[in-house]
């Protein structure tokens, strides 16, 4: 294994609970939960609750939240993660759609990187996270904090 593959491994292992709360963060995408469309969606505080609103449905409809809190990774079965997945690039811009601003480029990095675990059988640890950084992970988990009122297990 290259000196980069195992920087990469144990980047991915450091932020382990942040990086499954991103993931999760992508149920929204759901194509029977998100009922907000493009052109409806207006700037600002409002932008942020429903995509709050729907972020929290999603997640506790899935199996990967309870009571506004994030399950550990461990809970998660390999088989929510892929439907995750299916979910976020089949619904990409209906999810981009309702980001507010202020994620949508971390947003966007994650999807990539979704599309890349996808092609790469599902595989979350090999696939290089190309764009989608641990500051993109950051960003979106303390939106989820501090806008949604949403906590994470550790």
């Amino acid at each position: 294994m290259s000196r980069h593959d195992r920087r990469h491994q144990r980047t991915l292992r450091r932020i382990g609970a942040v990086l499954a709360a991103g993931l999760a963060t992508l149920l929204l995408v759901s194509p029977g939960g998100a009922t907000t469309s493009a052109g409806s969606s207006t700037a600002g505080s409002s932008d942020a609750k429903q995509w709050c609103a729907l972020v929290i449905k999603l997640n506790t409809k899935y199996g990967t939240m309870r009571n506004k809190r994030y399950l550990p990774e461990a809970m998660v079965s390999p088989q929510a993660w892929k439907r995750v997945i299916d979910a976020a690039v089949t619904q990409r811009s209906r999810l981009l759609a309702v980001t507010p601003t202020s994620i949508k480029a971390a947003m966007t990095h994650e999807l990539d990187w979704f599309a890349r675990v996808r092609k790469n059988n599902y595989n979350r640890v090999t696939t290089p996270l190309g764009s989608f950084t641990i500051a993109d992970i950051t960003k979106l988990t303390n939106f989820q904090r501090t806008q949604c009122g949403i906590t994470f297990s550790s």
